[in-house]
């Protein structure tokens, strides 16, 4: 199933599931808030807005879900829009993505789109990355095992994904040209909703979570040496 059909089909639930796992967006905000600046495109933003719009200049949402939706306010637009195909009509000082990667499951286009963003970048400005991620051991079985999975969960009319180790996802923007990247690990909190995409309505103890929640902050090579 593709991932615009079927996130307006769980909408509802997956802004309840969000909304359960409220203290590890708190968390994730807390380190937004220090390195967010000017000009601000989040893609896959999903109406959730987690961080501190009062200290950016400008924040331009761009979601597959944006395709009716109006300008809120001269500060904050919400368009349509796709991350494999950032087309955008001015570049910016931060590009950030929370928790979309693992749902963007052609590596071909994946690595473009990257590349593109990289284009869409101020001088001293950066991409920010939100990810669970997973050992590299486990991501190395899922990929073997993609041919299984993915026709399971078209079966289950669920959407492709997987998901990434932190070391394939600082690989990944290395390729793109990125060699300032900086991880850093982001708690998931006393409760979370586990897999807010496939099963909405499952929930857990953040505790008995068993993978990690980091933050990527990349930018280029002629920012080595450089902080905002």
């Amino acid at each position: 199933m593709e991932n615009k059909s079927y996130f307006e089909k769980v909408t509802k639930e997956y802004k309840k599931a969000s909304e359960y796992s409220e203290e590890l967006y708190q968390n994730m905000a807390i380190r937004l808030n220090k390195i967010l600046f000017g000009r601000v495109v989040d893609f896959g933003n999903g109406g959730i807005i987690n961080y501190d719009t009062q200290k950016i200049e400008k924040l331009i949402c761009v979601d597959i879900i944006n395709k009716n939706r109006n300008i809120t306010n001269k500060k904050i637009n919400f368009i349509y829009g796709d991350f494999y195909s950032p087309d955008l009509n001015s570049n910016a000082d931060c590009i950030l993505t929370q928790f979309l990667l693992h749902h963007l499951t052609d590596d071909k286009k994946l690595r473009i789109s990257i590349r593109k963003v990289k284009t869409k970048l101020n001088e001293r400005g950066k991409l920010v990355i939100g990810e669970i991620v997973v050992p590299r051991s486990v991501e190395l079985i899922q990929n073997i095992m993609k041919p299984i999975i993915f026709p399971i969960l078209a079966l289950m009319k669920k959407p492709g994904l997987r998901f990434f180790s932190a070391q394939s996802l600082s690989a990944l923007l290395a390729d793109a040209g990125f060699n300032d990247i900086q991880i850093q690990n982001i708690p998931i909190g006393k409760k979370v909703s586990p897999a807010p995409v496939l099963f909405p309505g499952l929930r857990m103890p953040g505790k008995l979570y068993p993978f990690k929640c980091i933050l990527i902050e990349a930018k280029t090579n002629e920012l080595l040496g450089q902080t905002h």
